[in-house]
């Protein structure tokens, strides 16, 4: 469970085998889209519904989900933070809106971004755990993208009305009441867009990204390794123009956007240096009307209305503001001890404090800009009294929309004459809509030129690679290929550069070379498999009895390979370290790996190793073949695999549990029921895919007896091409069901070997026996050199143990005639081209067996091939001059022989001969 839930967790995605450059690319592609999303205002999309409102797609969070999909849960969670710390730092330097600069904060943004991708990852790897069918695969990914866009919505609007309605309080005061409070934070919730076409509209854009990516990595997957040269350039040349655009586009919008902020402030300062100007001329013509008021004795109080007003209109600057419409130059305030001298904004009246005309932020902005002589940005729209009037009039709709504006203040001292000043401030203040007016059009041009030169140069680079490169290497490649056809007079002659010419020659001399090692290497490899084979046959028990101080069974088994190295194995081994000659277990091992050669040797080395480690530890049966089987499918990149079947005895009470992956039902013989098919499957082969493994039990008496076997027994042809068959296996075993395991085993390999004779083997023969309850055969083996004076140690090796079984002098002198002819024939004629520095060897096996009390002598020698039974048996002559040439030695041994056979076992003449008493 703990395992499952770490693959969870570690889901890779669905281009999870990928190449990891391949995986790197993507990962850079998306996080680069987001930012570029993010900072071209691209992140939310609004959408303008039939009524009216206003929904918000969050195209941002589209970047997540195929990072989720696509690369997995972890990666998913860090494109969630990196999309998340982008958007909070655009929101920072260029908010889209007032609700983006107050709402986007790290809960909002990246927690909660990278909160979406661990569920996207973790929904994504439990929905496509099983690589559904395509149909399947859509119906998961809508499920999944609903849910999470539902999850995520919800999440957005709680985060916003929280934080939102502690703004509210503390911008009305401690003393506001909370259902007013509550009634406007929803209110200003139902600002920030129709959150229903938010939660749908991103859902479905979600499915539809998602399942068109989807689709595409799963062709990808399916079609790595068989795409061209022309294709993956393409689509990697591609990859790169895009990333590229969206880098220009984001740097682009970035500098147009400081760009168009510049010149506002350029404007807006002209627009207030220009006021305080006028301001001043005013105060000069005041002073020049006091002068001549002074001098002349002029009464302004003896004219009438008219003329008074049209005096003070000549001298004020009542109309100074009066050509600068809001629409054009925003909002233009003159401030005079803290209240409104002036303003061109009918919101904004005359006379009234600019506490009251204005915000805490938007009072600290005109300060600050005072101060710092730039242009400051400010939230305008929503202030205490904005929320006070809605309430008291108890409709929340009234509150006021907020926006972004820009603010430039200047401060300038007006000198009325006779030291009299005073201190005027003109603040503009323009929105983010007039501000960047511009900005749409610039990018518009900007984004169209640098796409057609983008495509132009793809073009361009693409066309010349495929002339320069390509088409040279598809020249190469055709040459190689007939070359590869064995066509070594094939000469490659590409050219156009020093490098192809460099490598046509190359390619022509590793030919030439290459007809010089083709003979060699010929030689060579057969060496080299020959060393393989008995480094695979040296890994297999080849010692009979295993254990000869346990009598609680008797197991033989041999592995003949089709090829010089094979796929087929056998083991076994004890369990545990509480094994005793009483109590234990053991476990056997019969598999079979797909193919042949050498890599299946290799596939078959690992699973024996495997399948030996994890059932050797003592964990339950089915448990220790699914862990053999994870480990096999695990980078099985070749699709190889292995049929097994496992069993493990308890040999104390004859107890067998056994996992049969895919193998051939072995036989089993019983006193009650004879001989009989085990038939039970527990799994498919193992290294196709993860599954559970199901062990079955039974048990078992003294005298029962196992068959177990590879397909190379039952599938093996004869020259007719007819298969030997189960029931031909079944009929042998039924005649020798009271063999030890030994001699069952010959017993079956022999009947086989008849069966194919004169045809090619064309599989690995792979035979175990084991008989439960009896004791074990007793084996030595001894080997000497190809000597006829080595007789003498033969003879010595057979007496020792012939005379610790109290065997009658009369069997030892037949067997001695037996053994002397057919050693002295292997001494004579098996190495023709024997010297005396290496005369050949002679490897004499015996094994003992009671009940009756028997001796089985095998003559083994690795010369050339000669069966001494060939030949008919010698008829006893009037004339001893008519006995044929070795054919009365050969009737002798067999008349003092109990039983003799011959059998070619892996490039070894094995000769048997059994003796009883």
């Amino acid at each position: 469970m703990n395992r499952k839930k770490t693959r969870i967790l570690r889901w890779r995605g669905v281009l999870g085998d990928s190449p990891r450059m391949l995986r790197i690319m993507v990962a850079i592609v998306l996080a680069v889209a987001g930012a570029a999303l993010t900072f071209t205002q691209l992140g939310f999309v609004a959408i303008e519904t039939s009524d009216g409102s206003v929904g918000y797609i969050v195209v941002l969070l589209q970047v997540v989900a195929l990072g989720a999909l696509l690369l997995g849960t972890l990666p998913g969670v860090a494109l969630g933070i990196v999309a998340g710390g982008v958007l909070f730092l655009h929101a920072r330097v260029l908010p889209l809106d007032p609700y983006e600069l107050s709402f986007i904060t790290p809960l909002t943004s990246v927690i909660m971004f990278g909160v979406t991708g661990f569920l996207l990852g973790i929904m994504f790897a439990i929905a496509l755990r099983n690589d559904p069918s395509r149909f399947k695969r859509v119906l998961y990914i809508v499920i999944v993208c609903v849910i999470v866009s539902v999850l995520y919505g919800v999440g957005f609007i709680v985060n916003v009305g929280i934080s939102l309605g502690a703004e509210i309080s503390a911008t009305m005061g401690p003393d506001a009441p909370t259902d007013v409070v509550q009634n406007m934070a929803q209110a200003t919730v139902r600002q920030l867009g129709n959150m229903t076409v938010q939660i749908w509209g991103t859902g479905l854009l979600m499915v539809v990204l998602c399942a068109v990516g989807d689709l595409l990595a799963c062709k990808v997957r399916a079609n790595r390794g068989a795409l061209g040269l022309r294709t993956v350039f393409g689509a990697w040349l591609g990859v790169t123009v895009a990333l590229a655009f969206m880098v220009m586009s984001a740097v682009s919008f970035a500098v147009t956007t400081v760009d168009e902020v510049w010149d506002a402030q350029l404007n807006m300062g002209s627009d207030a240096s220009y006021i305080l100007e006028q301001l001043d001329e005013t105060g000069e013509r005041s002073k020049m009307f006091d002068a001549f008021a002074a001098k002349t004795g002029f009464d302004m109080d003896a004219l009438e209305d008219e003329d008074y007003e049209n005096l003070m209109g000549a001298i004020s600057s009542n109309d100074l503001l009066s050509g600068y419409a809001v629409a054009d130059h925003g909002t233009m305030v003159v401030l005079y001890d803290g209240e409104i001298f002036m303003s061109n904004d009918a919101g904004v009246e005359s006379g009234i404090t600019a506490d009251e005309a204005f915000g805490e932020d938007e009072r600290e902005a005109i300060e600050k800009s005072i101060q710092d002589g730039y242009v400051q940005r400010v939230v305008r729209g929503v202030s205490a009294r904005d929320y006070k009037n809605a309430s008291e009039g108890g409709e929340v709709s009234r509150v006021p929309k907020p926006y972004i504006a820009y603010v430039y203040a200047k401060r300038g001292a007006i000198d009325y004459g006779e030291g009299y000043s005073l201190d005027f401030t003109v603040a503009v203040m323009q929105p983010s809509d007039k501000v960047f007016e511009k900005r749409p059009s610039i990018m518009m041009w900007m984004m169209i030129s640098a796409f057609a030169l983008l495509l132009v140069v793809f073009a361009i680079v693409f066309a010349l690679v495929n002339r320069v490169v390509i088409r040279r290497i598809d020249e190469e490649n055709a040459a190689l290929a007939r070359i590869t056809d064995g066509d070594l007079e094939a000469r490659a002659q590409a050219g156009g550069s020093r490098e192809f010419e460099s490598l046509s020659d190359g390619i022509n001399v590793t030919v030439d070379t290459l007809k010089g090692w083709i003979a060699e290497a010929e030689t060579r490899m057969d060496a080299e498999l020959s060393t393989a084979r008995a480094i695979q046959e040296s890994a297999l028990p080849r010692t009979f009895p295993p254990y000869p101080d346990i009598l609680k069974f008797d197991i033989h088994a041999s592995m003949n390979a089709a090829k010089q190295v094979g796929g087929d194995f056998y083991d076994f081994f004890l369990v545990g370290d509480d094994c005793g000659p009483k109590s234990g277990r053991l476990g056997f091992v019969v598999a079979d790996v797909s193919g042949k050669g050498v890599p299946a040797a290799l596939f078959m080395m690992k699973a024996k190793a495997l399948l030996r480690d994890y059932v050797g530890s003592g964990m339950e049966l089915g448990e220790a073949v699914e862990e053999a089987n994870h480990q096999l499918v695990d980078g099985n990149d070749n699709g190889m695999f292995v049929t097994c079947w496992v069993g493990l005895l308890d040999y104390g009470t004859g107890h067998v549990d056994f996992v049969n992956a895919g193998h051939n039902p072995p036989l089993l013989w019983t006193r009650a029921g004879g001989w009989q098919w085990l038939r039970e499957k527990s799994g498919v082969p193992l290294g196709l895919f993860e599954m559970p493994y199901e062990a079955h039990a039974l048990d078992c008496s003294p005298g029962d007896t196992f068959i177990l076997y590879t397909d190379g027994v039952t599938e093996a042809f004869d020259v007719d091409e007819n298969l030997y068959g189960e029931d031909r296996l079944l009929a042998v075993a039924e005649k020798g069901y009271r063999l030890h395991p030994r001699e069952l085993l010959e017993t079956v390999r022999a009947d086989v070997a008849a069966h194919a004779k004169g045809a090619e083997q064309s599989d690995d023969i792979t035979v175990l026996t084991l008989e439960i309850g009896v004791p074990p055969e007793i084996t030595a083996t001894l080997e000497v050199p190809a000597h006829v004076e080595e007789l003498e140690r033969v003879n010595d090796f057979l007496h020792a143990e012939l005379n610790a079984r109290l065997c009658p002098q009369r069997v030892q002198n037949q067997l001695d005639i037996a053994v002397e002819e057919l050693f002295v024939n292997v001494c004579h004629y098996a190495y023709p081209d024997a010297t005396p520095e290496a005369p050949g060897c002679v490897r004499i096996q015996r094994t003992y067996s009671a009940d009756p009390s028997r001796i089985t002598v095998d003559i083994i020698d690795e010369g050339v091939p000669y069966d001494p039974l060939a030949k008919p048996d010698a008829v006893t002559p009037e004339d001893i001059m008519e006995v044929p040439i070795g054919g009365l030695g050969i009737l002798m041994a067999k008349r003092c022989t109990d039983e003799m056979r011959y059998e070619r076992i892996d490039s070894c003449n094995v000769v048997t001969i059994v003796k009883k008493w």
